[in-house]
């Protein structure tokens, strides 16, 4: 079965990244954009509910999270963006560590 991941990224760079790896590595990768107060692609309750693992790329507080209660719950994983940027792959590696 392959992975999938849910992300809340606050930049479009680490949407790209995320989901350009996640292909690669061929894992189901979604990824809602939140910029400010307003979210871009807003992650649906089944997309969150059938997910492995939950992936937040921001440099904000998860606190500060639009609609953080969506996620209550669910485990989760915190990256800065520009780590996610620059080692997408190892990112995805190191949540699917985890997760066996």
């Amino acid at each position: 079965m392959a992975l999938n991941i849910v992300a809340v990224c606050d930049d479009e760079e680490s949407v790209k990244a995320l989901t350009e790896a996640g292909e690669k590595l061929g894992c189901l990768i979604h990824c809602e954009l939140q910029k400010g107060n307003k979210i871009k692609n807003k992650l649906s309750d089944e997309n969150i509910r059938n997910s492995n693992a939950i992936l937040f790329s921001i440099d904000k507080s998860v606190e500060e999270i639009e609609e953080i209660e969506r996620f209550i719950d669910y485990e989760y994983y915190e990256v800065e963006p520009r780590f996610l940027i620059e080692n997408p792959v190892n990112v995805i590696n190191e949540i699917s560590i985890d997760l066996n």
